[in-house]
């Protein structure tokens, strides 16, 4: 693709896992690929065909200076993947009402604020891509990831509801479902009470170790790639191990008791 021709995509939380393997794969691609990471120097800085960028995704004025800066740069923003991510698990009843804050801020309105920044951009440039990276923990409650389910369930809501807002301008909306993710990090140092110890020591257990196990980030580019590429993307593509990537599907059309009954037995909850 040559230099003059080649779409600007955001790609939020690149510093690791999903996002760096997404920012990566599409620069090496022919994109202009800006990641964000509130790590990042105000500087920014280049690393190989990705320049970083600082962004605190849970910060309105972080997320407005970033846009402005690629503004400035580019003159347009093709594509906005919303990958930032914050995993907290425990108990709902034992995790502390400032870690849900924090993880529906960077999951949900974290990406709110982001697609607020860039849909003018889009909707005068008479089109533009955005892909929300949510989760089979965004289709599928599991126990002791409350926090985390409930922010992806309404990230979930809120693509389908930007979905239709916004299709009459050329702007195209889609989710991504991963399942489980190698070396994804997740927060787990939230307190548990002695009545769920047991319980939540068992089910993540398993958890992490199907973590460990899970589908290699970097397999996540060409399925990015190919969804910016398609004049009407599908509202949503499952990412993963194929027996993983069936439960959002088995979710709609079994019985919600054998659903229930299926994941408890699985997780030994």
């Amino acid at each position: 693709m040559p230099l003059a021709k080649a779409k600007v995509v955001i790609v939020t939380g690149a510093s690791g896992g999903i996002g760096k393997a997404c920012a990566s794969y599409l620069a090496a691609n022919g994109y202009r690929v800006y990641g964000t990471s509130r790590s990042t120097s105000e500087e920014g800085a280049d690393y190989g065909p990705v320049h970083m960028v600082k962004m605190d995704i849970t910060d309105p004025k972080s997320i407005s200076k970033a846009v402005d800066f690629i503004m400035e740069r580019e003159g347009r923003i093709d594509a906005l993947i919303n990958n930032a991510g914050f995993h907290v698990v425990g108990p709902l009843e034992c995790i502390p009402i400032s870690e849900i804050e924090s993880c529906w801020r960077t999951n949900c309105l974290g990406a709110i604020q982001a697609c607020r920044e860039v849909l003018p951009i889009m909707r005068n440039q008479g089109s533009g891509h955005i892909v929300n990276i949510s989760s089979v923990g965004g289709v599928v409650g599991l126990a002791f990831q409350g926090a985390y389910s409930s922010s992806k369930f309404a990230l979930e809501g809120m693509t389908e509801s930007l979905r239709a807002e916004v299709r009459r301008f050329g702007i195209r909306v889609s989710l991504v479902e991963p399942s489980d993710i190698r070396h994804q990090d997740c927060r787990s140092d939230s307190p548990v009470s002695r009545a769920y110890e047991e319980s939540f020591s068992r089910v993540m257990k398993i958890a992490w170790a199907d973590e460990e196990k899970g589908y290699p980030p970097e397999r996540i580019g060409p399925l990015i790639q190919r969804i910016l590429n398609k004049r009407n993307p599908r509202a949503r593509y499952t990412f993963g191990q194929a027996f993983q990537r069936a439960v959002p599907m088995l979710k709609r059309i079994l019985p919600n008791r054998l659903v229930e009954w299926a994941i408890g037995a699985y997780y030994r909850v």
